[in-house]
C-alpha cells in the first residue's frame, strides 16, 4: 500500500475524532480489510476503501445518544470509554480493598502508636506516587497538552485525576494521625458520622490514587506506539 493510500485512510479516521491509540488499531484493521478486498474481489483501492468505510459506518459515526454528555461520540468510542472506566474501576476497587484489609488487620494487632505511623506512611505513599510518576515522566505526559486538539490515549483523562484532589492530599498530610484514629475506631464503633466520613475519605483517596496509577501505566505503555504518529498531527498553538 502506498503512502498516499495510507494518508487517505489516516485522514478519514482522524475525522472520526478517535483517540490516537485506538485510531492506530482501527487503521490496521482498515489496511488488512482493504488488502483482503483487493485480493479476493479484485477491487481498486478506492472501491475497497469505500466498501471498508461502509462496513465500519455504524461503529465510527459520531452521534449524541441523549445522555448528559453532549459531545458527539461514535459507538466504538463509547464502548471503549465504558470498558476503560469499568476495567480501571474494578481493578482500583480490588486494590483499595486489599489496602483497607491490611490496615484493618494491622489496627487489630498493633498498638495505635505503631498503627498511626504505618497508616500515614502507607496511605501517603499511595497518594504521592502518581505525583512522582507524573513529573518523572513529564515529557510523555505533557504531550497531551501539546496536542490537546486530539486525544492521544483513551485513558489519559484519568492520569491527572490526582491533581484535582491535591487539597485533600495535603489536608491528609496535616491531619493524618486524626484520620488514622477515625479509621481504627470505625471498625470498633461505626456509629459516628465523623468516623464514617473519615473511612469514606480514606477509601476515596486510595481509590483515586490507584485509578491514576493504573491509567498512568497504560498511558506510558501506549504513548510509545503513538509517538511516531505525532508527525501527522498539528501541535496546539
Amino acid at each position: 500500500m502506498t503512502e498516499l493510500q495510507l494518508t487517505s485512510i489516516r485522514n478519514y479516521l482522524l475525522e472520526k475524532k478517535l483517540p490516537i491509540d485506538i485510531l492506530l488499531e482501527v487503521q490496521d484493521h482498515f489496511v488488512s480489510q482493504i488488502n483482503d478486498l483487493q485480493k479476493e474481489e479484485n477491487l481498486s483501492f478506492d472501491d475497497a476503501l469505500t466498501k471498508t468505510k461502509n462496513s465500519w459506518q455504524n461503529e465510527l459515526k459520531p452521534y449524541w445518544n441523549g445522555e448528559l454528555d453532549l459531545q458527539d461520540r461514535s459507538k466504538l468510542l463509547r464502548n471503549i470509554n465504558r470498558n476503560n472506566f469499568w476495567s480501571l474501576t474494578k481493578k482500583s476497587v480490588c486494590y483499595t480493598l486489599l489496602i483497607i484489609f491490611f490496615l484493618f488487620i494491622l489496627s487489630k494487632i498493633a498498638s495505635f502508636t505503631y498503627f498511626k505511623y504505618v497508616f500515614v506512611t502507607v496511605v501517603f505513599l499511595l497518594f504521592f506516587y502518581p505525583f512522582i510518576n507524573y513529573f518523572r515522566n513529564w515529557k510523555e505526559f505533557r504531550l497531551f497538552n501539546e496536542y490537546n486538539d486530539y486525544i492521544l490515549i483513551s485513558v489519559q483523562e484519568y492520569t491527572t485525576l490526582f491533581l484535582g484532589g491535591a487539597y485533600f492530599y495535603f489536608r491528609f498530610f496535616a491531619e493524618g494521625f486524626i484520620v488514622a484514629e477515625h479509621f481504627q475506631m470505625f471498625f470498633v464503633a461505626p456509629d459516628s458520622k465523623n468516623l464514617i466520613l473519615g473511612f469514606i475519605f480514606v477509601f476515596i483517596l486510595i481509590f483515586a490514587s490507584f485509578l491514576a496509577i493504573f491509567s498512568q501505566k497504560i498511558y506510558l505503555q501506549r504513548i510509545e506506539k503513538v509517538k511516531p504518529f505525532l508527525q501527522y498531527l498539528k501541535p496546539s498553538n
